[in-house]
């Protein structure tokens, strides 16, 4: 049960950046290998083993950013009661810089190319970090918005720093040898298996809603957590609700 509170409390605007932070990011167990997309009251199920592959040098093998960008993507379906994704109603926002995201969400699964972009000052898609491995989802009726993000237990140690030599073209035939029959095994492995337990984090992040104010899910005071609507009055935010989460 949640405890309704009002006040007339201002904070400086710079504590936005802090209050944007605040919501506490969550594992998620995906334990199947389907997502469902409603398009005009039509669900569609897209199974990961159809769409998890692509050609490359005339040859097919598994396109791990594919796989990524798919149970990413499962996460978000979880977000939602039935447990599928309004996908007309999504914009997406990814620091994945591959042609991954495209070749999922926009050509296969009829994502608009508007409603798909990456982040600002995005890292070249040769130099990726787990830390890039993220998506913000938004849902543009409500102002929703999750972000999910991949964590180092997704990939084995030392994947990035050997995909980069091999991307930049500067990895020997040793190490490109490593990084194909290794280290991208033990990726593919890793985004196959089931449950994927403990691999991906999710988080609902603050977002504008109705007439300007800004709804932060959870922020935590003293030890004890909040949900808390915010309204921006010149250099400040103004608390217009608070909610104690018991």
């Amino acid at each position: 049960m949640r405890k309704m509170l009002k006040g007339k409390w201002l904070v400086p605007v710079l504590l936005l950046a802090f209050v944007c932070m605040a919501s506490v990011s969550q594992a998620r167990t995906i334990s199947t290998n389907h997502v469902v997309v409603n398009v005009n009251d039509v669900d569609t199920s897209y199974d990961f083993d159809q769409v998890k592959m692509e050609v490359e040098d005339g040859k097919t093998k598994v396109c791990i950013c594919k796989c990524l960008c798919f149970r990413a993507l499962q996460l978000l379906a979880i977000q939602f009661d039935d447990g599928v994704i309004p996908r007309d109603d999504i914009q997406i926002y990814t620091g994945w810089t591959t042609d991954g995201a495209e070749e999922l969400f926009v050509e296969t699964m009829g994502w608009a190319h508007e409603d798909l972009m990456f982040m600002i000052d995005a890292t070249d898609a040769t130099q990726l970090t787990i830390e890039d491995a993220c998506f913000f989802f938004v849902q543009k009726s409500t102002g929703k918005a999750w972000k999910v993000q991949a964590n180092e237990h997704l990939y084995p140690k030392e994947f990035f720093t050997y995909r980069t030599l091999v991307k930049t073209g500067k990895a020997t035939n040793e190490q490109k040898l490593f990084f194909q029959n290794a280290l991208r095994a033990q990726a593919v492995a890793n985004m196959e298996s089931l449950p994927l337990i403990d691999r991906f984090d999710i988080q609902e992040t603050a977002y504008f809603g109705q007439n300007g104010i800004l709804r932060v899910p959870s922020l935590f005071v003293d030890g004890k957590e909040y949900e808390i609507e915010l309204k921006i009055m010149g250099r400040y935010l103004q608390i217009v609700n608070a909610a104690s989460v018991n």
